[in-house]
């Protein structure tokens, strides 16, 4: 049998071979339980119609980035957009927004129903300095709660956090309701906040929290580099 196959070969009591799937452990073990939903469908008005998720740091495309950062830690990557074609070339599931236009709500929406997983990690497309040490540790913490994301001095980053399957249902009603902010589904879900020091830990200069909206953001962006 080849050397790359999950599978072993063991022989039962009865005489009888099978295969058996080995255990999963550490990383492999978290990965196989968390898919990723990159949030691609806004109207990048701020930055004059121009994809964010195109925009070039270091001479890459962010949604090149993103994808670099995330692959090691999940099962599986939704892009979450109404643009399919332009990211066909890329190894990502694409999904399409039920109801285009209604924002980041109806995306997050959209990647939980078509994910595999019932924890998914969400980003936006325009956030290119993903820690993936952050993005582990919120993970590992996961299993108790509905939502985790930061709260950064009284600021939630809820485009940088991790939603599971039970979230659908309020999202769901407050999508009907048309009360399409994402912070307002916290208050009916079980959440965990990670404070400004918990998460300098794993991400010194919270940069995963940066996101670009605009050229001006991008040019005060790349000196940094």
């Amino acid at each position: 049998m080849s050397g790359r196959s999950l599978k072993r070969m063991v022989k039962t009591r009865n005489g009888a071979v099978c295969k058996v799937r080995p255990r999963l452990r550490g990383r492999a073990l978290l990965k196989a339980k968390v898919n990723a939903i990159i949030l691609a469908g806004g109207k990048n008005s701020r930055m004059g119609g121009e994809d964010k998720a195109f925009l070039e740091i270091e001479g890459r495309p962010i949604i090149e980035r993103l994808i670099d950062t995330l692959r090691p830690l999940v099962k599986e990557i939704i892009v979450v957009t109404n643009s399919p074609k332009k990211y066909s070339a890329y190894p990502v599931k694409i999904v399409e927004d039920e109801i285009p236009g209604q924002g980041p709500l109806m995306g997050i929406y959209s990647g939980l129903k078509g994910s595999s997983t019932r924890y998914n990690f969400v980003a936006a497309c325009d956030m290119p300095f993903l820690s993936g040490a952050l993005i582990e540790h919120m993970i590992k913490i996961k299993d108790a709660y509905d939502v985790v994301v930061p709260e950064i001095e009284e600021k939630y980053h809820p485009l940088f956090g991790l939603y599971s399957k039970n979230c659908l249902p309020v999202i769901r009603r407050r999508l009907k309701e048309n009360r399409l902010n994402v912070r307002g589904i916290f208050p009916e879900l079980k959440c965990r906040f990670i404070s400004k020091e918990d998460a300098r830990i794993f991400d010194r200069d919270l940069s995963s929290l940066m996101n670009v909206n605009t050229k001006e953001e991008l040019s005060r962006i790349k000196p940094r580099l």
